[in-house]
């Protein structure tokens, strides 16, 4: 099971956030390598955890320190778009309801959306 509720918080299990961690930081590292090193030390001063850490763990904070990491929220977006665009490729009808959860700061509907989407995702390729 990809999704667990304790407490009230949507938990992602650790194959798929290792699966996610894995795609992001591969993407990042191949289209901007400078960004994927300032961005990573600037997370980990902060929160002493990677930037996909974060964005993992706590989507609407990490959008919101992206957005101060890029002097504006314009930027911060694109950058998620980016990577979501990446993620989600075979279901690109959720990037942007995604990116809505995270702006609107709702974490768990963020985490719901990739959980369903990557799942989908996996059980297609699976069947194939």
């Amino acid at each position: 099971m990809e999704l667990s509720n304790r407490k009230g918080k949507e938990i992602i299990s650790e194959e798929l956030r290792e699966f996610i961690r894995r795609e992001i930081t591969n993407y990042i590292k191949e289209s901007s390598p400078g960004t994927y090193a300032g961005l990573n030390r600037y997370y980990i001063v902060i929160f002493r955890k990677s930037f996909v850490d974060i964005l993992i763990e706590e989507p609407g904070k990490c959008y919101q320190i992206l957005a101060k990491f890029f002097n504006n929220y314009d930027s911060a977006e694109f950058f998620i778009h980016c990577i979501l665009e990446r993620l989600l490729a075979s279901n690109p009808f959720y990037v942007a309801p995604a990116i809505i959860a995270l702006k609107e700061g709702n974490d768990d509907e963020f985490k719901r959306i990739l959980i369903h989407a990557l799942s989908r995702e996996r059980k297609r390729k699976t069947m194939i």
